[in-house]
């Protein structure tokens, strides 16, 4: 008889316990999650960010150590980089504070749209839903211009070839391709020098390579040593 009676208080402690950790849970608020922009901008491969556009901020509450948040891609082209660890999808992760830092980057342009979870200690979840905008990688404008500098020795005519003028608005120009008279030379620098030493008409070309190794188009122009 005593042991029934002892095994009826352990069943209403544990029922006193699971009635009070089933209040605490209907009575805490949930978590919330939103992030810096609902949609980001970012180009097609740039998993250097070289453009800077690919950082994403999570805000959650409440602020805690112990929030766990994942997110769903079914495209499997976007990749989200946490303290320089690739995350994977559908993989929790447990975040530092109420202010996470991501770095976005996909490969392919498209709109692509991806889902948050956020779980507290609870094992409340909340979501929220990221549009990335990918866009196309584009190609660098070419622009080449020659300029005497001086010819004070007999058959040698100096010129500067200055392609300044070329446009990469969406990355770095990495290299720099000047083909005079058919010799092609390869520079990082923008400004290159070269001496004729014959007259008639000189054929010199420009093309360049972004930090993505796209060609741009090739700019030719003609030159008249009388």
């Amino acid at each position: 008889m005593q042991k029934i009676f002892y095994c009826l208080i352990l069943l209403m402690l544990l029922f006193s316990c699971s009635d009070k950790y089933d209040s605490l849970y209907r009575s805490a608020p949930g978590p919330s999650l939103f992030f810096s922009s609902d949609t980001i901008t970012v180009r097609e491969k740039d998993f250097l960010n070289i453009n800077g556009t690919g950082k994403l901020w999570l805000h959650s509450t409440p602020a805690t150590h112990q929030m766990n948040i994942e997110y769903s891609d079914t495209s499997g082209k976007v990749h989200f980089m946490y303290r320089g660890v690739l995350l994977t999808d559908s993989r929790r992760v447990i975040v530092a504070n109420d202010s996470t830092g991501l770095f976005v980057s996909c490969d392919e342009p498209g709109i692509y749209s991806v889902d948050f979870y956020l779980t507290d200690q609870l094992g409340k979840t909340t979501s929220n839903q990221l549009i990335i905008d990918c866009k196309a990688n584009q190609k660098i404008k070419s622009s080449l211009v020659a300029v005497f500098v001086d010819s004070v020795q007999v058959d040698n005519w100096n010129y500067k070839f200055d392609a300044t003028g070329c446009v990469k608005n969406d990355g770095k120009i990495i290299a720099y391709h000047f083909i005079i008279n058919g010799n092609e030379m390869h520079t990082v620098q923008p400004i290159f020098y070269w001496t004729f030493h014959q007259r008639g008409e000189q054929t010199v070309s420009l093309y360049a390579t972004d930090d993505l190794l796209q060609l741009s188009d090739t700019t030719t122009i003609k030159i008249k040593i009388p």
